[in-house]
């Protein structure tokens, strides 16, 4: 039972990441029919009012005994504005003084940064398996990120101030990820991280949609077909549902665990872009997906008894037994 429900979450981190990944192609599709501010933030704009009377049914239907106070959403503010707002920002504004390869190569950042912040928010620790499971999988990032390695140019200045920039985007994402998970174990539910931390960076967005790049509808309206199918998939699929997924993940798997799956951007990316854009598939691509598969498999499913077999300790002994009880427990709950 808990075996099988540590391999849903794991092929659910698979399916987070795949929908993520369609980002990048979909926004290559889009082209420059609209401005790069409209594409990072028009489809936060148009999620959150998606999203917003799923959240309006789901407190309807909240007992009184468990409503949410003023006090309750001011725990969004901070991951409003630093995990979506800033964050968006800083990687369209980062993106535009940097070279696709290096910000590829920086993305591989976030999963240590969101160690490094679990570890002070959360507390959570690292072990020989997380540890071995980060090595086996950036190997295979690595494979799958070649083009992106030959031709990343760290060492031009005319790039330091953009790699510098998409960088402290990437700490804004590992941020968000990693206080998400704070967010979850206060009890809120998956639609209300979303809709109020959207809310929130769409609120201090609208300042750059009037002054810094205008806003004009007819301009996205006669943009055409694949503009606005592309607005509707970022707002639905990527600020959407893959978020919510992510969010019920985290209800029974550490940040730490569920981020290793950020390693399979790069692979997706690629296979999404031979599908979509006519690319070429090679050979360390297909390696390299298969050893990221394994090795976020090993982090997700198969941690405890990986970690049992190194550290020598017998399984069935009460102190493993404890930890067991607490997963049942935990998966009942979820399905309360």
């Amino acid at each position: 039972m808990i075996k099988l429900q540590k391999t849903r979450d794991w092929f659910l981190v698979v399916v987070v990441n795949f929908m993520w990944a369609t980002q990048v192609p979909v926004i290559r599709l889009m082209g420059d029919k609209i401005g790069p501010m409209a594409i990072a933030f028009v489809p936060m704009l148009v999620s959150t009012i998606m999203f917003m009377p799923f959240l309006w049914a789901e407190n309807k239907r909240r007992k009184v005994s468990v409503r949410r106070t003023w006090k309750d959403l001011g725990y969004f503010i901070i991951p409003g504005l630093i995990g979506i707002f800033l964050m968006q920002y800083l990687y369209t504004v980062g993106s535009s003084l940097t070279l696709a390869s290096n910000a590829g190569i920086i993305t591989l950042t976030i999963p240590v940064l969101v160690a490094i912040f679990a570890s002070l928010l959360l507390k959570e620790k690292m072990n020989i398996v997380r540890i071995a499971g980060f090595i086996i999988t950036l190997a295979g990032v690595l494979l799958t990120s070649l083009p992106d390695i030959k031709g990343a140019s760290f060492s031009e200045n005319s790039y330091f101030k953009g790699n510098l920039i998409f960088l402290l985007a990437c700490a804004c994402a590992a941020f968000f990820n990693t206080y998400s998970k704070v967010l979850i174990d206060k009890g809120f539910t998956e639609l209300e991280i979303l809709v109020y931390c959207s809310t929130i960076g769409s609120i201090a967005c609208i300042p750059l949609l009037i002054w810094v790049e205008p806003l004009h509808i007819s301009v996205i309206i006669h943009s055409g077909t694949t503009v606005l199918f592309g607005l509707l998939e970022l707002s639905f699929i990527v600020y959407g549902v893959s978020m919510l997924l992510f969010f019920y993940i985290l209800k029974r798997m550490d940040v730490t665990q569920a981020i290793l799956g950020n390693y399979l951007l790069p692979f997706f990316i690629a296979l999404l872009g031979i599908l979509l854009l006519n690319e070429k598939i090679t050979a360390a691509m297909i390696v390299g997906g298969i050893i990221i598969f394994a090795g976020t498999l090993m982090v997700t499913v198969y941690e405890k008894q990986l970690l049992s077999l190194f550290t020598g300790k017998n399984k069935d002994r009460p102190v493993e037994n404890d930890i067991a009880q607490k997963d049942i427990y935990m998966a009942n709950k979820t399905h309360l």
